[in-house]
């Protein structure tokens, strides 16, 4: 009966874990799960220091996040059969709990509790050594025979099953060579006696690479039949939430531990004929884009990491490169086209730009993360309708939330922002890195940004030769980390040359206050010269050249206000110059109107008041117009009486927007700019609460059909241009007063607080519906989606509502979606 298990198992090794039922028992704390641990490479292994290590162990540390378990493992000595079989009879009898990597099958279903949810998909693959360099090629529309190295034991099996299908489809004859091992499969193929071995994608074999995939099947986690059901439902829970949180988890933890890559270069007799035969091949390269490009002045050399990395490809393969200088992204796609050029270095990788310009392009070299970059001292939220720095060749042609200004280059984005300009830009983490190292940038600001990370590539030009293009991205793909790294740090920590601007542009604080401090010991001394040497009738004069001094080492407005003369000296920056100017006010003469009363009165409230500290204060200024002032106070004191109140301005009109809109955007879900849960909540009970009797208003929910499916079918960014779509769909469909939501997920959600009928209910959801059709997918993909309605009333509350709107919801669902429903509701009595 064992063996027979055995045979439903993965091709790779299986996971097994427990479930301490005493611990469980006695309290939620110290949960053990034990945990079956035949050691297979890349499934169930040991890591070079001897920690537990694979797909199946990470999978499991991951839901241990969510359900606090710990874990006991447990191995079997002897041969994989013999651990296996054994860890089976173990599980059976409740001895272990918890088994990962298996196939569902009705016999094992009537012998284990399988997991809902699988927690990863097995393939049946062929494999050939990772340096072969005769291509296995399957081509559909020609018959061929391929010669494939199975295991003696699985002659008839489910594999070899798979296989035949597989062939049969793709006329393909397949002979077998039967062998012992997997050592002894993959050498049939190392010394030509076969052309491919049988595996499965989960069974990692070391220096191999899969040509053909067929046949997935998804895994699963399973226990002892009938004993472990609190255990099962928290596991259950557990992997949902890990697909729907990370739904590329899975993905990342398969290609960490089964995807192997290649140390040493292998060419094709076809790749290294034409190597012979290429010549210097002519690559574009920007002189103005450190660090990835740029024309070196000291050497007058092109240098960079996209040249570094082209050098380091030259050695690797013996192609030949010369390298031109180009002055802008548009002058090095005009080149392309006009087939100046051979290659572009560093272009962006993008399947709608390298389109656009006519390139085929390598595989990625670099990925950086994109950053914000602002000047110090502003504030990332602040960036609505100010201006955005970007070139003239950017890709993106999305929205923005600032006004664009286009620039020829990156490095002018940049320096725009520094030189006030522009107001931010984006740039990759290596251009920030560089700018920031160099003093006159020192004031600029990062923020890391969420978007997808900057990816650079060659652009070979079209017609792209075959044998280019699998030359390169052979050699990018055997370029080590440490080999990659080095470059990256030569050519991003740039040393920069001593002199006393770079100290100061280094250190500008310090070297501020050095400066004011020296200039008022100066001034200090001085003073104290020229008291001892004047006479008394010129202190007066003394003290007012002291305040122009002081007042013109700032830029802002400062005043000097005098209880006893009832007057105001205010310092006025704005028109420049060594000094500023000193504006006077006498409050002791009469104001010439009443609305000029009023604003002296509002204004001297504050700077009588004696209380010391900062004030705001929203009054009409001498510009004739209302401003937000930020006043800082302090009254100087002869004895008990307040003899003068000392103070700065500012006019902060900018921050208290800047306010207003950051409650705004607090309220907006950050994908699709329509409200966010807690916002629709809110809203939809304010509504609520104003309703009269009499009045009818309607909730609807929208859901986009088979979401998940256009996630995995065309992949997140186009399910998030889905979301998007739907948004733009309501905004655009429904009255300015009208809220419109996204609670989460793929759901939507629009209040309507006045409706004339529920003829006009139906109406709009029938065009809802109709409209969604008419939306764009991918590949000629269309969008539909299923609406929930329900009638509102005076005196609803909000869940009540929300739940007959989402049962309409499942309604339509259930009637096979592409439609609407509207919940059927009692009046009250």
């Amino acid at each position: 009966m064992l063996k027979k298990w055995i045979g439903l198992l993965l091709a790779a090794a299986l996971l097994a874990g427990g479930w301490s039922l005493p611990a469980a028992a006695a309290g939620q704390e110290d949960r053990v799960v034990r945990v079956a641990y035949p050691v297979q490479a890349g499934l169930t292994d040991f890591d070079e220091f001897g920690n537990y290590s694979g797909y199946t162990y990470e999978y499991l540390e991951e839901i241990a996040q969510y359900t606090g378990w710990d874990y006991e493992f447990v191995q079997v000595p002897g041969t994989m059969d013999d651990s296996l079989s054994a860890l089976m009879g173990m599980l059976q009898e409740g001895e272990i709990d918890l088994m990962g990597a298996m196939l569902y099958t009705e016999q094992m279903g009537e012998m284990f509790d399988y997991a809902s949810h699988n927690y990863g998909v097995v393939e049946t693959v062929l494999q050939v050594p990772y340096d072969d360099v005769q291509e296995v090629v399957i081509n559909s529309q020609v018959q061929q025979t391929i010669r494939v190295a199975v295991a003696e034991a699985s002659q008839g099996g489910r594999m070899q099953r798979e296989l035949e299908d597989y062939c049969a489809m793709n006329l393909i004859t397949p002979v077998y060579v039967y062998r012992d091992t997997i050592e002894e499969q993959l050498e049939a193929v190392r010394e030509g006696s076969a052309d491919a071995l049988l595996n499965t994608s989960l069974n990692y074999v070391e220096g191999s690479r899969a040509v053909a995939r067929f046949a997935p099947k998804p895994f699963y986690f399973i226990t002892t039949k009938g004993k472990n059901a609190e255990m099962m439902e928290e596991l259950n829970s557990a992997i949902m939430s890990i697909e729907q949180t990370d739904p590329t988890f899975s993905n990342r933890l398969y290609e960490k531990y089964f995807t192997t890559t290649g140390e040493d270069l292998r060419l094709t007799d076809a790749e290294a004929a034409y190597i012979d035969g290429a010549g210097a091949l002519r690559v574009g390269v920007l002189t103005e884009q450190p660090p990835l490009q740029y024309l070196d002045e000291r050497t007058g050399e092109l240098d960079g990491i996209s040249a570094d990395l082209l050098r380091l490809i030259s050695d690797k393969t013996g192609l030949a490169f010369e390298l031109v200088p180009v002055d802008s992204p548009e002058e090095l796609y005009s080149l392309a086209e006009q087939g100046g050029i051979d290659l572009a270095a560093g272009i962006p990788y993008d399947y709608d730009l390298a389109r656009e310009r006519h390139l085929s392009m390598t595989r990625p070299y670099i990925s950086s993360q994109y950053l914000l970059m602002m000047k110090e001292g502003s504030s990332e939220e602040t960036i609505k309708g100010k201006r955005l720095a970007l070139t003239t060749t950017s890709p993106y042609r999305g929205e923005t939330v600032g006004q664009v200004v286009r620039y020829a280059k990156v490095a002018d984005c940049i320096r725009a922002v520094e030189s006030g300009e522009a107001d931010y830009t984006y740039v990759d983490a290596y251009m920030a890195q560089y700018f920031i190292n160099q003093p006159q940038f020192r004031d600029l600001k990062l923020i890391p940004q969420t978007y997808e990370p900057r990816r650079l590539c060659y652009g070979v030009v079209k017609p792209a030769p075959q044998e280019l293009l699998s030359i390169l991205n052979k050699a990018i793909m055997t370029l080590s980390t440490a080999e990659i790294q080095g470059v990256i740090n030569q050519n991003t920590l740039q040393k920069q040359p001593f002199s006393f601007r770079a100290v100061l542009m280094a250190n500008p604080v310090e070297s501020v206050a050095a400066i004011v401090v020296v200039s008022l010991a100066v001034i200090a001394v001085l003073l104290l010269s020229l008291r001892r040497r004047v006479r008394a009738s010129r202190e007066a004069a003394l003290e007012l050249k002291k305040h122009f001094r002081v007042y013109a080492l700032v830029n802002e407005y400062f005043f000097e206000y005098s209880y006893r003369n009832n007057t105001m000296f205010v310092s006025d920056p704005s028109k420049g110059g060594s000094e500023p100017d000193l504006l006077r006010y006498d409050y002791s003469v009469r104001p010439e109107t009443e609305r000029e009363a009023q604003r002296r009165e509002a204004f001297l409230k504050v700077v009588r008041s004696r209380e010391d500290g900062v004030h705001e204060l929203y009054t009409e200024c001498i510009d004739g117009m209302s401003h937000w002032l930020r006043i800082a106070l302090e009254t100087v004191y002869d004895g008990d009486e307040p003899a003068y109140a000392l103070g700065r301005i500012n006019v902060i009109d900018e921050e208290r927007q800047e306010k207003d809109q950051l409650m705004e955007r607090a309220q907006l879900d950050s994908l699709t700019h329509v409200f966010n849960s807690e916002a629709c909540q809110t809203h939809v009970r304010a509504s609520l609460s104003r309703m009269r009797e009499g009045e009818r208003g309607a909730l609807l929910l929208i859901d986009i059909d088979y979401f998940k499916q256009i996630n995995d079918t065309y992949g997140h960014m186009q399910g998030d241009e889905a979301l998007g779509q739907i948004a733009g769909l309501l905004r655009s469909s429904f009255r300015a007063d009208d809220i419109v939501g996204r609670p989460g997920g793929d759901e939507f959600l629009v209040y309507l607080p006045r409706i004339k009928n529920r003829e006009f209910l139906f109406n709009k959801c029938a065009a809802l519906c109709s409209r969604a059709r008419d939306l764009p997918l991918a590949e000629g993909g269309r969008i539909t989606i299923s609406v929930g309605a329900a009638l509102s009333r005076a005196g609803d509350n909000y869940a009540a509502l929300y739940q007959a709107a989402d049962e309409a919801l499942y309604d339509a669902k259930k009637a096979g979606r592409d439609q609407f429903a509207v919940a059927e509701r009692k009046e009250r009595a």
